[in-house]
């Protein structure tokens, strides 16, 4: 779109600045949306050695978490660039790259935690305690890590803990980030997500529903975050993920707006304090749950416009910085890290994950990626234009378990 359009005036031109609108803004070869993921997942560790440090809870207007407000920041921008791949590319390809972007690093990641960083920890423990080290007795214990690795092989959390330790809090919404990337494949395969109208009705009407169960708390369920919580936590996830969809579907008609970023960034702010709703994240729906669709358009609008594309736009290390903090966090402990205050506990939590987010892109994600132009079925089908690093690269512990990285590409 132009950036000025001239119009006749008494016989004369002149020149009256368009309105600028979301698509004139994204630059799907250059723009900072990585550099944001980088942001929010350097929250989730923030938020994380709060928590695991034991130095208190980061909640913020007992309302929500640093990692909640970063997992939603992550949903917004996933539903902006997912709704883009379902668009241009058959069901096929779409359902596999976004099985590629996360499951060969999710699995990994469940290998290295069991095998390898929650096997120190026992083993520090149990000398600090005197108690039994020898490797037999870790790899065949109830529980174990065994167990914990096929339990949780297709995605969904159904085992925390090893032994007695949960190992990794960080993983559990990556199965519902799935479930968005199957509702909008959905969407796609019954031509649906071309209507536009049809995604803003599913929207609003996952959205009411969502008001009336935080209005109405009876509704609410308070049966915890481990699996028996599906409903209440897809609810509040999804709804912020089709914000996103539906920033990109409308992207022709929202304007470009710092304004409309800071009205949506005080709407949040209030509702950290609004009288209604819960004030357990974990188990309770919140005013500020509810108006976390708010979120989307400030994160995505940061991501158009800070000057920092480099940032990410070849190696996006953010996926492992989220999947590795939890258990890096939870090692430091018995080895008296938090005992020197939150800063220096942040700060090599920072520093141990990142080796591992390194090691996780160049091994195993960068190399899956190269797979990302196979279709099944169709193996000679030709892919849609590349657009650039968000496409190659591309969310809470809220009080379900923590702060989430939702990977896009």
């Amino acid at each position: 779109m132009a950036d000025r359009l001239t119009q006749p005036s008494g016989g004369d031109e002149r020149t009256v600045p368009s309105k600028r609108m979301v698509i004139d803004a994204f630059d799907p070869r250059n723009n900072s949306l990585n550099l944001m993921r980088l942001i929010m997942a350097v929250m989730v560790v923030a938020s994380h050695s709060i928590d695991l440090g034991l130095f208190g809870k980061d909640w913020i207007g007992r309302r929500a978490t640093i990692g909640q407000i970063a997992v939603f920041g992550f949903f917004g921008i996933s539903g902006f660039l997912i709704a883009r791949s379902a668009e241009s590319n058959s069901t096929g390809r779409y359902l596999w790259q976004r099985c590629i972007r996360i499951f060969p690093a999710y699995w990994v990641c469940l290998i290295v935690t069991a095998f390898g960083i929650a096997f120190l920890g026992w083993w520090h423990v149990g000398h600090l305690f005197h108690l039994p080290t020898h490797p037999s007795t870790y790899f065949h214990a109830p529980n174990g890590p065994f167990d914990y690795v096929l339990h949780n092989w297709f995605l969904k959390i159904d085992q925390y803990a090893i032994i007695s330790t949960v190992w990794n809090g960080s993983l559990w919404t990556l199965f519902y980030e799935f479930l968005c990337y199957l509702l909008l494949g959905a969407l796609a395969l019954t031509g649906l997500l071309r209507r536009r109208l049809v995604v803003l009705a599913l929207f609003l009407g996952v959205w009411c529903i969502e008001a009336a169960c935080t209005i109405h708390r009876p509704w609410q369920s308070t049966t915890g975050a481990t699996g028996t919580n599906d409903p209440k936590i897809f609810l509040e996830l999804s709804v912020v993920f089709l914000a996103g969809t539906l920033i990109y579907l409308y992207r022709d008609q929202i304007r470009d707006s710092g304004w409309i970023a800071l009205a949506c960034i005080t709407g949040v702010v209030v509702s950290l304090w609004l009288p209604f709703g819960g004030n357990k994240p974990a188990v309770t729906l919140t005013s500020t749950e509810l108006f976390a669709p708010l979120l989307a358009y400030p994160v995505l609008w940061l991501g158009f416009h800070l000057p920092w594309t480099s940032v990410g736009s070849k190696n996006d290390y953010s996926y492992g910085v989220y999947i590795y903090s939890y258990p890096v966090a939870i090692l430091l402990g018995p080895y008296g890290m938090a005992d020197h205050g939150y800063p220096l506990f942040f700060a090599m939590s920072m520093l141990c994950t990142i080796p591992l987010a390194v090691a996780s892109w160049w091994l195993i994600e960068r190399p899956a990626l190269k797979f990302r132009r196979w279709t099944p079925g169709r193996p000679d089908a030709p892919i849609a234009p590349s657009a650039g690093p968000v496409e190659v690269n591309a969310a809470v512990h809220t009080s379900h378990g923590s702060a989430a990285m939702t990977p896009q590409q």
